[in-house]
């Protein structure tokens, strides 16, 4: 008895700590444009205007990261990067010219942390 209470309560315990990492796209993109605001000394008008761009970027990778029917990832990948292209065509044409070479650092920044986990060996055990 003591046994299936244990086994009942840890998964319960890994079902709660799964369901609490996961963010609707309104509180990632609400983080994002606060990241971006201090960054890049948004004004309050880009500030709207970026928040509902990345709001349907976030959308657009939830919709693609959870269709079940599409199990190829390579093609999953692609589609994701093409909507974070088209996210950072959009956000840099409403950026200033000095605010330009600050989001370039940003991007760079977003590519060499999605290329730091591959590049790093697993330890072995």
């Amino acid at each position: 008895m003591k046994k299936l209470f244990l086994a009942v309560s840890a998964v319960l315990f890994s079902l709660t700590l799964t369901f609490a990492q996961e963010v609707n796209p309104e509180e990632k993109a609400k983080q994002t444009v606060t990241e971006w605001t201090s960054q890049l000394n948004l004004t309050q008008e880009q500030q709207t205007q970026i928040y509902d761009i990345v709001l349907e970027a976030k959308k657009a990778k939830l919709a693609i990261k959870s269709d079940a029917a599409q199990t190829d990832e390579a093609k999953k990948a692609e589609q994701l990067a093409a909507i974070t292209a088209d996210l950072d065509s959009k956000v840099v044409g409403l950026l200033t010219e000095e605010q330009k070479p600050l989001y370039a650092k940003i991007v760079e920044e977003r590519a060499a942390k999605k290329q730091a986990p591959e590049a790093q060996p697993q330890p072995q055990q």
